[in-house]
């Protein structure tokens, strides 16, 4: 029991990896000054009004489609303040993380009983780990960079970028509205 511990321990440490987002904070002062693109998120009542009046200035041919996926996005976020669904979704990660669990305790016995490599092992664990995953690595970075070209932009009141970054917003939106339906209807599925 004690060596499976220090196994599982040592494991962890030696396979923890560091998160690749750095925090980063961003001083704003002014009447005028463009808020932070993070800041849309944060207050729930601001983002949608802030998204459509970026919308309205620098693509207004989209702005249908904007309200089509934003209504679409509110609907979702109230199915999930509904108590039944935080229920089953409160379910569904227990029985996710205890998969995980289980998964990686035979892992580690596989190790332990030198039954698969420590490169074996480490490819495995780290399926695992991207199983629990809702975004790859690559569209992580891609929305990091994504922020940082619009926070630019609105910075520098650049319309051209603008013009070019609110679609690949919206194209974002499209593919979170997705992911988030599917994860729903996951969870209202068992």
């Amino acid at each position: 029991m004690m060596r499976k511990l220090w196994v599982a321990f040592f494991a962890s440490l030696v396979l923890a990896m560091p998160s690749w987002v750095s925090a980063r904070s961003h001083a704003g002062g002014g009447a005028d000054v463009h808020l932070p693109v993070g800041h849309m998120w944060k207050h729930e009542g601001l983002d949608e009004q802030k998204w459509m009046e970026m919308v309205q200035k620098y693509t207004p041919e989209q702005e249908e489609e904007w309200k089509k996926v934003l209504d679409e996005r509110n609907a979702l976020r109230q199915q999930l303040n509904d108590e039944n669904v935080k229920q089953a979704i409160k379910e569904k990660c227990k029985k996710m993380k205890k998969e995980r669990e289980a998964a990686l305790d035979r892992l580690i016995d596989q190790l332990v009983d030198k039954k698969i490599t420590k490169e074996q092992f480490k490819k495995e664990w780290k399926q695992l780990h991207k199983k629990k995953q809702r975004m790859t690595k690559e569209e992580k970075q891609q929305l990091h960079l994504l922020h940082e070209q619009t926070r630019q932009a609105m910075e520098n009141n650049d319309q051209e970028a603008m013009k070019k970054l609110l679609p690949q917003w919206l194209d974002h939106m499209k593919k979170k509205n997705e992911r988030l339906a599917k994860w729903l209807q996951e969870v209202k599925q068992g």
